[in-house]
């Protein structure tokens, strides 16, 4: 059997109801997406690293959080991994058709408008540019997708400065405003919309702006936020003698 196969008869051999791990066996989906953020992070570190040996490690560990994943869907009845990786060979190939049909792009350029067209040809029942950004990214990283969206539909100025109008005008009542806009956006109630009235909004928004002018720049801010943590970090640990 080649590696990805004996990979796969692990899975299999942990999630077997007898002589299998009790642990694997009460996992779902939902308890295991942590880990699969976790380990994205560290696949992040390693790249930036550079060493060969940690890419390589934590190439598996994503790995297998994929492999586990379709292992539990595989156990439920719902698909498996050759359905995984059908499913993504089937959308990488409508996506270039540049290279799997007649489309042509002999430019980064070309290649981007190629892969944004049939990307809305398959998401053309989405009804606005902010579907499918997900909700559980980290914000200042959902903050960029989302002006991204908007720097493509060619309004980002407009509706960040709606946003800085929203609160600005709202006085008191703007943490109140904010939460039943994101009540009615991101379909969160309760306790969920609370914990935004309890935040410092008008700092946030001050936040967004930020980005915004960042990237209007040129400045990436994820980036750049990142090697500054970096640099916070490094200092923070010469009191170790590290």
């Amino acid at each position: 059997m080649t590696a990805m196969e004996d990979l796969v008869a692990v899975v299999d051999r942990l999630l077997a109801p007898d002589g299998g791990c009790v642990w694997n066996r009460a996992q779902t989906h939902a308890s295991l997406a942590r880990y699969a953020v976790e380990e994205a992070y560290e696949l992040v570190d390693a790249i930036e690293d550079g060493d060969p040996d940690d890419l390589r490690e934590e190439l598996g560990d994503v790995l297998y959080q994929v492999v586990l994943h379709a292992g539990l869907a595989e156990h439920e009845g719902l698909f498996g991994l050759d359905d995984v990786a059908a499913t993504a060979r089937d959308k990488m190939t409508r996506r270039h058709p540049h290279v799997f049909g007649d489309e042509r792009a002999d430019t980064v350029e070309d290649v981007v408008r190629v892969w944004r067209a049939a990307k809305a040809a398959e998401k053309a029942a989405r009804t606005s540019a902010f579907d499918g950004v997900p909700r559980a990214m980290p914000p200042l990283e959902r903050a960029v997708k989302l002006l991204e969206r908007l720097e493509d539909r060619g309004d980002a100025d407009t509706v960040v400065a709606a946003v800085a109008a929203v609160v600005g005008s709202a006085g008191a009542a703007g943490a109140d405003g904010v939460a039943e806009r994101v009540e009615r956006v991101e379909g969160v109630g309760g306790a969920d919309a609370g914990r935004v009235g309890s935040a410092d909004v008008a700092w946030g928004v001050g936040m967004l702006a930020s980005v915004a002018e960042a990237r209007c720049a040129g400045v990436d801010p994820i980036a750049s936020l990142r090697a500054a943590a970096a640099m916070l970090e490094a200092e923070g640990r010469v009191a170790d003698g590290v």
